[in-house]
């Protein structure tokens, strides 16, 4: 492929994919209804500013796309010590970064360090600075992190799976600010533009240490809702739609000749309800289960997602091979329940709960409003509960989110690592003040840590499957959280005949690199 310069690039993102310079290789488009928030390590919590980080970096390790099985990325091998506290990486000699410098052992721990340092508000650091104490240079590809703790799944925190790992050049980023877009990565793709709610460009870095790309240039562009990327991807303007088309184009689209149109089930992705435990009225307990039996799951598949999508009754989701420990524990729905509830705190048709439902306009496609209006509904077919529903863009949502500014409100998780802490952790110990539920606050905190801490901390996979159990059962007597669906919806993708290598893997991504024009 002859390389294309950014002109020619922008041209034909803008007349389509149908215009091209005559000798120029094209291209593959990507469309999405997702966005970025913010192209920085530390800063930045969502799937498709993680999607942009990792085609554009790496990190120690990785999970095969495939398989879910852990794999070598930067780091070609590694030891652990017998009491599980201290990892040694051995980094694979000739990486480099975009800008020239050395992905040695040094890169690694300046990058590592400078992340934890920064942690920025709206990030995931989180999920790998309580377990690191330092990090050491053994030798110019010897880096060794000692661990505050044991912990089972620190090879995955250490993936590219979480922004956080994820490698950069000292050469190429502020020490002391987020990196906005500043850095230069060592992955497949190097960064060559990025325009907020227009599109990203990649152009594939010849000196990546894995397999080469199978396409040189790429664009994702990034489109209203799902009704225009429906448009894009069967008018030809986009080769490859993903993330997110609506249940009713998916079943359309079916019989278009020119369109292949598959869902690559089953998802480890949820949605579900949240809680602030400070926030009234739904800091009391028994509030909040009251609400877990007045949601009507079965409303939410069939009227919003066609039955596209599978309710679900825990967090921990039912994949194959499953999670440890995965235990459907909340109810279903049950109307007389709810109000007998209510009723023991104060609550009746004469003083009825008064509550707000959040939900974001701009995140998780275009039909978050439709499942605020049949969850408000669902609740106040109690006759007791008054819901306003409330909504804010991605930007404002988050930061509200994290100053606590949400008493009920919607988000869905796409795993960081695959392990049922991950889906237990994070709104519980990890991260419960940015990602909103404030439970560090909750009497029953402490208890939950030491539950959480114990389980990482073993390798014994059925104490493990055990603790993880407690948690779910437990969890549905504090309800922090209601398990609403699975997000089978996200694991389909659509494309113009020709193109090939398109797979919705595991993680709940697209291998961009492995797409390509047939």
């Amino acid at each position: 492929m002859r390389r294309l310069g950014i002109a020619v690039l922008v041209g034909i993102l803008a007349l389509g994919a149908s215009a091209f310079v005559l000798g120029a290789a094209e291209p593959l488009i990507i469309g999405t209804t997702d966005r970025v928030t913010e192209l920085s390590f530390a800063n930045s919590y969502d799937h498709f500013t993680w999607h942009v980080l990792r085609n554009t970096t790496s990190a120690l390790t990785e999970v095969e796309p495939i398989t879910g099985k852990l794999i070598g990325g930067i780091a070609q091998s590694w030891e652990i010590s017998d009491d599980g506290k201290m990892y040694t990486f051995h980094i694979r000699p000739g990486v480099t970064f975009w800008d020239g410098e050395a992905c040695d052992a040094a890169a690694v721990k300046w990058s590592l360090d400078r992340t934890i340092r920064l942690d920025g508000p709206e990030g995931a650091v989180g999920l790998i600075k309580p377990y690191i104490d330092r990090i050491e240079v053994a030798g110019p590809l010897t880096v060794v992190i000692y661990l505050t703790q044991p912990d089972g799944v620190f090879l995955l925190r250490m993936s590219s799976q979480i922004a956080a790992s994820l490698i950069y050049s000292p050469k190429s980023s502020p020490a002391d600010e987020f990196a906005n877009g500043r850095y230069a990565g060592t992955g497949p793709y190097r960064l060559i533009e990025y325009i907020p709610d227009q599109h990203v460009i990649y152009q594939a870095y010849d000196k990546y240490f894995g397999d080469a790309p199978k396409t040189k240039d790429v664009i994702e562009k990034m489109y209203a809702d799902a009704a225009t990327l429906r448009a894009a991807i069967e008018a030809g303007d986009i080769d490859v739609a993903f993330r997110t088309l609506s249940p009713q184009d998916i079943e359309d689209m079916q019989g278009n000749p020119n369109v292949v149109v598959k869902a690559f089930p089953p998802s480890p992705g949820i949605r579900y309800l949240l809680f602030n435990v400070t926030q009234p009225p739904v800091d009391v307990e028994q509030v909040r289960q009251a609400i877990s039996y007045a949601v009507d799951r079965a409303a939410i598949v069939s009227q919003v997602f066609s039955g596209t999508v599978t309710p679900i009754y825990t967090m921990v989701p039912n994949v194959d091979p499953p999670f440890f420990g995965a235990l459907p524990t909340f109810p279903e729905k049950d109307l007389d329940k709810a109000r007998e509830l209510l009723a023991i705190v104060g609550y009746d048709k004469a003083h009825p709960l008064e509550v707000n439902l959040w939900y974001t306009t701009t995140h998780y496609g275009t039909f978050e409003g439709d499942v605020a209006t049949v969850l408000k509904g669902s609740l106040e077919e109690t006759g007791v509960i008054n819901v306003t529903i409330q909504a804010l863009e991605w930007g404002a949502y988050a930061e509200r989110m994290g100053a606590g500014g949400f008493d009920m409100y919607l988000l869905g998780w796409h795993p960081d690592y695959l392990e049922s802490s991950n889906f237990l952790a994070p709104w519980l110990t990890e991260a419960p003040e940015s990602l909103g539920t404030y439970f560090n606050h909750h009497p029953n905190y402490e208890a939950y840590l030491r539950l959480l801490q114990l389980a990482t901390q073993t390798a014994d996979e059925g104490v493990r499957a055990t603790i993880y159990e407690a948690v779910q059962i437990l969890s549905t007597q504090d309800v922090p959280w209601i398990p609403l669906w699975s997000m089978t919806d996200e694991m389909v993708a659509a494309w113009r005949t020709g193109v090939q290598g398109v797979y919705v893997d595991i993680t709940m991504d697209i291998n961009v690199a492995d797409i390509y024009k047939g």
